[in-house]
């Protein structure tokens, strides 16, 4: 680690003083390379999935909402560049990075750290004028907070909370970095994030889906503005979790090795039947199909089944998006709207039952498993075998899962990542397209 700042005069102690350490001292000399490499391309993912999103009605309604509430001149609005102030900033590119569902996940918080983080630590760093480089730590450092923040509130909560209840203290600390906060300040910051976060129960976004999602741009816009709070001495209650918090591992275990990519815009929970529809549809040809069985874990079995009218709709279902993919062969961000629901694909749906099997039941949410069974018209059986989606952490094609997904979103050659750099300079006063830019620094050019 780098010499850090003189010790501030606080009354923090344990936890809060070794994250303000983390928080602080971290530099970039100090990160592995294995642990830049791939910072690098999930900044990478979040660049190509926004702007995927971009044409998404809830993101117009979010962009709308910050101008009119949350106007300022601090920081942009990926959507469309108009200038919001910094918390506006992170609630609408929050809103835009999830929108489409497509976002990096983690399997034990079942959640999306990187749509809440990055944003709150892109609009911090624009607000300040910070460094690239300044940004880029503070968004390895949401990341590795809002992670273990997430496994910490799920082994104490029974309630399944959306990424929003969790992911804003790690947005916290990423803009307490950026603010240069003492240990003090960072501390009440954390505790106001959680105090204020959104207990979203996401269990009922899944059953019944709506624009509300994850609660992602609430966790950005509340980690930034915790943090803001605190600078100016606001206090917050001490936080339940932060005696839990494995602050211990913090710059030495990196959580963000353990996240997942999406190859697909929809629910990590339909991925692998998603994947299994598309691995068959070759081979299905022009048959009829008669049957259609999903069998996957409970958690898949409790996602809408009924008719989509909205993207949300599509993104929380398994059964349809294995409908339309078994129609057309394809499921990208265009077969993620209703309207990508044709006659073939809404007779398909109609025959398709989820079956809850025991053992992938029992291995879910270490891992995510299904197989798909399709009966056809003439009386064959096709069989895809027991899957897991493409981009779990640790599998040899997680980079290529986002590789793909940016090639086909920016119309490039094939996209490679090296040694990533953080790029020179900073944040202020860049447009939209110069700040996905700074997003995609690692790809080789």
């Amino acid at each position: 680690m780098a010499e850090r700042a003189a010790q501030p005069a606080s009354s923090s102690t344990g936890a809060e003083q070794v994250l303000w350490e983390f928080a602080t001292g971290l530099t970039w000399a100090d990160v592995p390379p294995a642990v830049q490499r791939r910072l690098a391309w999930l900044t990478l993912d979040l660049a190509t999935v926004s702007v995927a999103a971009r044409e998404l009605r809830s993101v117009a309604i979010a962009a709308g909402y910050a101008s009119q509430v949350h106007a300022g001149a601090e920081a942009t609005a990926l959507l469309d560049g108009r200038r919001l102030a910094a918390p506006g900033a992170a609630f609408a590119n929050g809103v835009l990075a999830n929108a489409l569902d497509f976002d990096d996940g983690h399997r034990i918080t079942k959640g999306h750290p990187g749509a809440i983080v990055i944003p709150a630590a892109l609009a911090a760093a624009e607000s300040r004028g910070a460094s690239c480089e300044e940004f880029l730590l503070a968004a390895l450092i949401g990341y590795e907070v809002a992670i273990r923040a997430g496994i910490e509130l799920h082994a104490r909560e029974v309630e399944y909370h959306a990424s929003g209840a969790w992911g804003s203290l790690g947005a916290a600390v990423a803009c307490a970095r950026v603010y240069g906060l003492d240990a003090d300040r960072l501390g009440h910051a954390v505790n106001i994030a959680e105090y204020h976060a959104p207990i979203a129960h996401m269990s009922r976004a899944v059953t019944d889906p709506a624009m509300t999602k994850d609660a992602v741009g609430w966790g950005s816009f509340m980690g930034m503005s915790a943090a803001l709070l605190a600078e100016a001495g606001f206090t917050g209650l001490r936080s339940q979790g932060l005696d839990g918090f494995d602050v211990a591992s913090l710059g030495r275990d990196w959580q963000l090795l353990d996240l997942y990519v999406k190859p697909y815009p929809c629910c990590r929970w339909s991925q692998q039947a998603l994947d299994a529809a598309l691995a068959l549809h070759p081979q299905l040809g022009d048959r009829g199909i008669a049957a259609v069985e999903i069998h996957t874990f409970a958690a898949a079995d409790s996602l809408s089944t009924r008719r989509p009218e909205t993207t949300e709709e599509m993104q929380y279902s398994v059964v349809w998006p294995v409908a339309v993919a078994l129609s057309a062969g394809r499921f990208g961000a265009p077969e993620a709207l209703p309207s990508a629901v044709d006659a073939r694909a809404e007779a398909i749906a109609a025959t398709t039952r989820v079956v809850v099997d025991p053992q992938l039941n029992a291995a879910f949410p270490a891992r995510r498993l299904s197989r798909l069974v399709v009966r056809t018209a003439d009386g064959s059986v096709f069989d895809s075998g027991v899957l897991e989606a493409p981009g779990e952490a640790g599998s040899s094609g997680w980079e290529r899962v986002v590789a793909t997904k940016a090639e086909h979103q920016f119309g490039t050659g094939p996209v490679s990542i090296s040694t990533p750099r953080p790029p020179v300079g900073t944040l202020a006063g860049r447009t939209p397209e110069q700040l996905i830019a700074v997003l995609t620094y690692g790809v080789d050019r």
